[in-house]
């Protein structure tokens, strides 16, 4: 005992003039604080500290995973940009003992006599251990703005912006909110652990840059209805704030005590609130249980309870929880309102869920909440009679976010007319993700192996993508790891069967290679294809390259065999690695030959016959009518400049129609039915050609194809190819869905049918035809979730966006209706009502669009009635005839 009690230091009040606080050489300098407070304190600048990279993680989770790991990097950068500027002046512009009632001084610049006299925030701990905390909360308070460069911003402005912001916006804020000195502390405003000084704050600048960055690209339209592309990350995001908050708030308490405890109290209660009632929300539209709802929910109770977490009761921490995730869920919508694309939703959540929390505080402020540490007196809020509260606390959360806002405007409009800080990623360098661009590195291998199989880069490439923009367009849609069937397997494995040697002296050779096409004539390795439109280099061991004049490299051709080797090593049960991807077309690449086949030809893939040829038509028919009569067969092929169908009426000397014609389809299958259901017909019911019957029959290639050599493809004829696919393709995927305004009324049919209205623009399917295929597919998965979907149908020629979708029982279709009408997609407010049959919507094909049937019963009916039509007796006898 006795040696314990010599080892016991009795705490001595502080009696220091100097501006360190005493001499460490003369003094012990100890003795003024408690050891369990500077130990508490340290911890839990740690704890903020972890939240930093936890901002990260959530946000990066909720962008698209082409530019996941930027956002992770801006993060971390936060913290070195901001450590040096609150050493060299922040802490000294928010927290010098001398400061005014807005801004500090430069006394205490480059921490200069910040050491061992208390701290103007609480004479528990010393300035050092004061300076190095707060610094914490000035880098996760520019880490949550930054989040708003998701997907478009540059990385160098950011970190500009970074440095300066924190030193125009956040240190006056924080120095007006809980500095003694500042304006809001002398009013009486209550802000515990950041409302104002970090969320709001942070909302607010997040909001400025979004609208100074401008839209992504594709905003309002189906590109940007994606989902979060890794759940994972964001509860881990989620894992880190929540942990670190208790640092954040109990740490607020500066000095291990009772309030800390409550503090720690609060914070947990209002989390857990928050997430069930976000939960509860978005189940109450969706149907599922979100985690990335009970996430978002999570965060939006923490910052709604940080202002008051030292001054409120824990039964009001429900309160806070609840109102404050309710608050935030319905925010995210004003970003449409607005016509701001604030990517993560940073306003909603940080800036409304600050402005919550203020006011809340202001409600539910307690006297002797505050005074669980034995020192701190208020005044209270409502529950204390003290009704001006709300007041400063309401002009408190004004200023904060006028100044905030309009200062990050500025700051923003200076920056982007500065040479070399223009704030947005070209939109070559969207498209391929702000990874590639910016940053050069992934946060996943393989969107690095999907750029590499684009490129080509390491001897691996893939046929099937055209341009980085294909690939990214098909990843931006996809499920993490999953690619939805539309690249085969073999890409998420990427190199993975390479010997790392190889790809290393592969690299170290292309190195030698020349760069510049006007040194390519005497180089002897390299060599024209007039085939591919390409330089062709040859090494000394016979590898292939091909040189990109897009990416100005030269990029090694495709190995069959490497290729074959990685499907069969990580074949998957039940899928087709060797499926052809549908919504892309396949460019073709050039194969590595096996060694010592060099001279062997490669035989002649046969050619798909897609026309029949017809004989014995009326004399007097036209191409319209052929078009008719032949379309129930399928969608028929169109020339590629002028859009006429592909219908070649043979004609004699005279120029006059024999009765003979070819009509190519768009796909093969049509051929072998317009056989079975049209050969030995009449072309008019009861009128015979002039041979009898018409005839249909398979149409012969095989003399034109070895008389005809075929044509070379130029680049722009490729384009129009890949455009007039596209829109086949389109019409083919709605060529038996059903429409309301093109089938009679029966009665109560229409009650199964719904109308929603804004599901598309003009502009996004003028683009890209192929989008009617996706749209068409969410539109089905979501309706889905009400009941049986029987048909989708998209009015491409409607402005309103009109989609049709037939359920198989009317109750699911006014469940559907009920959810839907007034949510968003895309961005804009869906209009959804029964259809009533009373509409006509267009199609960019209306006479299809009149023979497309209603269900599989109706058509099955429709059928039978026309077989048995056929084989009447009346029939019998006018075909005997």
């Amino acid at each position: 005992m006795s040696e314990s009690s010599n080892d016991f230091v009795v705490l001595t009040p502080y009696n220091g003039t100097t501006g360190t606080g005493g001499d460490p050489l003369t003094q012990n300098l100890n003795v003024f604080y408690n050891a369990g407070d500077i130990a508490w304190m340290i911890v839990a600048t740690a704890l903020v500290l972890l939240m930093i990279p936890g901002v990260g993680f959530f946000y990066s989770g909720l962008a698209r995973r082409k530019s996941a790991l930027s956002l992770i990097w801006l993060s971390v950068m936060s913290v070195g940009v901001i450590s040096f500027q609150w050493f060299f002046w922040g802490f000294s512009l928010a927290f010098s003992h001398t400061a005014g009632k807005y801004i500090g001084n430069l006394d205490n610049i480059g921490f200069r006599n910040v050491l061992a006299a208390p701290s103007v925030g609480s004479s528990k701990i010393p300035d050092l251990l004061f300076a190095i905390y707060q610094g914490m909360f000035s880098a996760i308070t520019v880490a949550l703005a930054v989040g708003a460069v998701a997907e478009r911003g540059r990385m160098l402005p950011c970190v500009v912006f970074m440095f300066v912001w924190s030193t125009i916006i956040y240190d006056p804020i924080a120095c007006w909110t809980w500095n003694p000195s500042g304006w809001v502390s002398q009013l009486g405003g209550l802000d515990f652990a950041g409302g104002t000084p970090v969320h709001i704050s942070s909302g607010s600048a997040a909001l400025a840059y979004s609208l100074m960055l401008g839209k992504r690209r594709g905003h309002g339209t189906h590109e940007l209805n994606y989902r979060p592309h890794d759940v994972t990350h964001v509860v881990i995001g989620t894992v880190f704030l929540w942990v670190g908050w208790f640092g954040f708030n109990a740490g607020s308490a500066l000095s291990a005590n009772l309030r800390a405890v409550m503090a720690a109290v609060v914070t947990n209660l209002a989390a857990s609130t928050g997430g069930v009632t976000w939960c509860l929300l978005d189940y109450r539209l969706e149907k599922k249980w979100s985690t990335v709802g009970f996430c978002s929910g999570v965060i939006a109770g923490l910052v709604a309870i940080t202002p008051g977490s030292g001054f409120v009761p824990a039964w009001s921490a429900i309160v806070f929880g609840v109102v404050g995730a309710a608050a935030c869920n319905y925010g995210t919508k004003l970003k449409y309102l607005l016509g701001i694309d604030d990517a993560l939703d940073i306003f909603a959540v940080h800036a409304i869920g600050g402005l919550v929390g203020n006011l809340l505080t202001g409600l539910f402020a307690a006297d002797y909440i505050a005074h669980l540490d034995g020192y701190t007196v208020i005044p209270g809020g409502w529950i204390n009679r003290n009704y001006i509260q709300l007041a400063y606390q309401l002009s408190d959360s004004v200023t904060g976010f006028a100044y905030s806002f309009v200062g990050s405007c500025i700051i923003l409009f200076v920056m982007n007319f500065i040479p070399g800080l223009s704030l947005r990623s070209t939109e070559d360098d969207e498209i391929m993700g702000i990874d590639d661009a910016e940053i050069g590195e992934f946060a996943y291998d393989y969107v690095e192996i999907t750029r590499d199989v684009v490129s080509g880069t390491d001897g691996f490439a893939l046929s099937g993508f055209s341009k980085p923009s294909d690939v990214s367009s098909t990843i931006d849609r996809a499920e993490p790891v999953e690619f939805k069937q539309s690249i085969p397997v073999t890409v998420t494995v990427g190199m993975a069967l390479r010997n790392p040697d190889d790809v290393a002296t592969s690299s170290l050779e292309r190195a030698n290679f020349p760069q510049d096409p006007t040194e390519f004539d005497s180089d002897p390795r390299i060599s024209f294809s007039k085939l591919d439109n390409t330089f062709i280099l040859e090494t000394d061991d016979g590898q292939e390259f091909e040189f990109d004049n897009t990416l100005k490299r030269w990029i090694p051709t495709v190995d069959d065999a490497l290729l074959e080797q990685q499907r069969e090593a990580y074949k998957v049960q039940g899928v087709d690695d060797h499926e052809v991807a549908t919504k892309q077309q396949l460019k073709k690449k050039r194969k590595q030959p096996a060694l010592g086949d060099e001279n062997v030809q490669k035989p002649k893939k046969s050619r798909v016959n897609t026309a029949v040829y017809v004989t014995s038509i009326p004399l007097d028919a036209t191409a319209n009518e052929i078009r008719d009569v032949f379309c129930k067969c399928g969608v028929i092929a169109e020339e590629i400049d002028s859009g006429r169908p592909r219908i070649k009426m043979y004609t004699d000397a005279n120029g006059t129609f024999k009765g003979e014609a070819l009509i190519v389809y768009f796909r093969p299958e049509s051929v072998n039915l317009a056989i079975q259901m049209l050969d030995e017909s009449d072309f008019r019911l009861g009128v015979r050609g002039p041979f009898g019957s018409m005839r249909v029959q398979s149409a012969d290639y095989s003399f034109k194809s070895q008389q005809e050599a075929p044509a070379k493809t130029n680049l722009r004829d490729k384009k129009k190819i890949l455009k007039k696919t596209q829109k086949l393709n389109s019409k083919l995927a709605d060529w038996d869905d059903g429409e309301p305004s093109g089938l009679p009324d029966s009665g109560s049919r229409w009650d199964k049918v719904i109308v929603l209205k804004h599901m598309f623009t003009l502009k996004e399917i003028g683009e890209d035809p192929a989008a009617i295929l996706d749209i068409k597919d969410d539109i089905r998965e979501e309706c889905s979730k009400f009941g049986d979907v029987t048909n989708v149908v998209l009015f491409d020629e409607e402005p309103d966006g009109v989609v049709t979708v037939r359920f198989s029982e009317p109750d699911a279709a006014r469940q559907c209706v009920q959810l839907m009408d007034g949510r968003f997609f895309a961005g804009t407010r869906v209009e959804a009502y029964i259809a009533d049959g009373s509409e006509r919507f267009r199609k960019a094909n209306e006479r299809l669009a009149a023979l497309e049937s209603d269900d599989e019963e109706e058509e099955s009916k429709r059928l039978d009635e026309f077989g048995s039509w056929l084989e009447s007796e009346s029939i019998i006898k006018d075909t005997s005839k």
